[in-house]
């Protein structure tokens, strides 16, 4: 599909994934800080005002890192955040959301949010890793930049560390009904940007509801070190909160390695959502 002078691969859903993932929980609180939503996002009140996209219910919020090796659309690396639960409007029901979230390329940026009405937008990532004695061990550093080749300060620096002494197993969130879990995420629509150079922040058609499945034959526990922003005039919490790429969420200090897992993201179902009056 050609969008101004961009061509984009077509590539709907289903995807069917190849990736490395990890998880970094945290706990939701009552209110959602400042910058859950990029500056697009914030400004649709379909995707972000209460009335319109639900009142945040709080609950375990999470932050995943994902290496992605095989896609529809190529390898790429993706930063998630899903700070906890959302009312559906016009409900009783509660689903989890991506509020943010950000690609390293912009084929599964225009996909994502076309397919899913996943806010993805762009970013840059650095992977530097320090062998351990096996493959299981070692430490990873993760940095994310602005999508400019001009920005050198990262607005996120995470340090994940192997723990040696707990085994590693497998897993799957095709257990997560069986102990009072929805796997669904439920999407409200994604505005499109009207800015020139933008063409890949494309709309979604209304309200989704998607099913996903992880599982990864090899899992184990990391040590988690989100190193910024650290505080007020350090140049990676100014970038990265005042300038408002990521907001200052201090996640868990153990998360979870998935390694060789597959990621299926299912075709979407669109539903109908009654919003109250404002």
């Amino acid at each position: 599909m050609s969008i101004g002078n961009k061509s984009f691969i077509q590539a709907p859903a289903p995807w069917t994934c190849k990736c490395e993932v990890y998880w970094m929980m945290f706990s939701g609180g009552e209110t959602l800080p400042d910058n859950v939503y990029a500056p697009l996002e914030a400004q649709s009140a379909s995707f972000s005002h209460l009335q319109e996209a639900g009142r945040f219910r709080g609950g375990v919020g999470m932050i995943q890192i994902v290496r992605y090796s095989d896609t529809p659309v190529g390898s790429y690396d993706e930063l998630v955040l899903l700070p906890g639960s959302f009312d559906l409007p016009g409900s009783t029901k509660k689903y989890s959301r991506i509020t943010r979230i950000y690609v390293s390329q912009k084929e599964t940026c225009y996909n994502g949010r076309k397919n899913w009405g996943i806010p993805k937008h762009l970013a840059r990532f650095s992977f530097s890793r320090q062998s351990g004695p096996t493959a299981t061990t070692g430490s990873l550093k993760v940095e994310v930049f602005p999508p400019t080749e001009s920005a050198t300060i990262p607005f996120l620096v995470v340090q994940l560390k192997s723990i040696r002494w707990v085994p590693s197993m497998p897993f799957s969130t095709k257990i997560m009904p069986y102990v009072g879990l929805d796997a669904h995420l439920v999407q409200p629509p994604v505005p499109a940007s009207e800015q020139a150079g933008e063409e890949e922040l494309t709309s979604s058609n209304g309200w989704l509801k998607t099913l996903t499945y992880l599982y990864s034959p090899n899992s184990s526990l990391v040590w988690v070190d989100v190193q910024q922003p650290a505080g007020k005039g350090d140049p990676s919490h100014d970038i990265g909160t005042t300038q408002g790429w990521w907001p200052a969420i201090k996640p868990w200090t153990i998360g979870l390695w998935l390694r060789d897992a597959t990621l299926v993201v299912e075709t979407p179902e669109k539903i109908t959502v009654n919003s109250p009056d404002r």
